[in-house]
């Protein structure tokens, strides 16, 4: 699966390292041997991994790693977005797994109460005044992967976002996703549902 030079000469500055996309391509293709290399069979490999590194530039080296050790658990090579979605859901289960498992007993400070407290009141009260529950602003939580302002998400807001996910209404939200979305839900979803049981955690449904 080797390249010319001068194509690693034009690797773009806003991707992910070459030489890190190639390493992945290279355990896919020992992982699904003709499966996988048939995906590409017609198309420009470079353009292909330049198109994958751009993707995955947004991704943290856990979240990386992730949906490496993911890989695993696919019947076929994933997608792009797939494995955007799969680095996401893994990490995301990792975090909400090791956040049960915290023992931390330090008091918080009271202004980070009360501005957790302002967001749960803005979260409830657009519930209130939604017909059923909805799951999106986790799915959109998990792609964004920060909060709205752009900061670190919580272990706990990472765990609330992940059962909801795994709910009733996490399988609606991917139900009713729109055509731009649904492929990414949908891998967010299966993902997040596997993590669950693989964990024994319990899978809440709701009316």
């Amino acid at each position: 699966m080797g390249t010319s030079s001068s194509s690693a000469e034009q690797w773009p500055q806003d991707a992910a390292p070459r030489h890190w996309v190639a390493a992945l391509f290279e355990k896919m293709s020992r992982m699904w041997g003709n499966t996988f290399l048939d995906k590409w069979r017609d198309t420009d490999l470079e353009g292909v991994m330049v198109e994958w590194g751009k993707g995955l530039r947004a991704l943290s080296t856990p979240e990386l790693k992730a949906g490496v050790a993911a890989l695993m658990t696919q019947k076929f090579p994933p997608s792009l977005p797939e494995f955007y979605a799969l680095c996401k859901a893994r990490r995301f289960a990792e975090v909400a797994t090791q956040s049960a498992l915290l023992t931390d007993q330090t008091k918080a400070d009271p202004s980070n109460v009360e501005k957790n407290l302002a967001g749960m009141r803005r979260i409830a009260s657009a519930f209130k005044q939604a017909k059923e529950p909805s799951a999106e602003w986790a799915f959109r939580l998990l792609q964004r992967g920060a909060t709205a302002s752009g900061g670190e998400l919580s272990s706990s807001a990472v765990k609330c976002a992940y059962d909801a996910i795994c709910s009733s209404a996490g399988r609606r939200a991917v139900e009713n996703a729109s055509d731009e979305d649904r492929e990414t839900f949908e891998e967010l979803y299966r993902s997040c549902i596997e993590g669950a049981r693989n964990s024994g955690q319990r899978l809440w449904e709701t009316p």
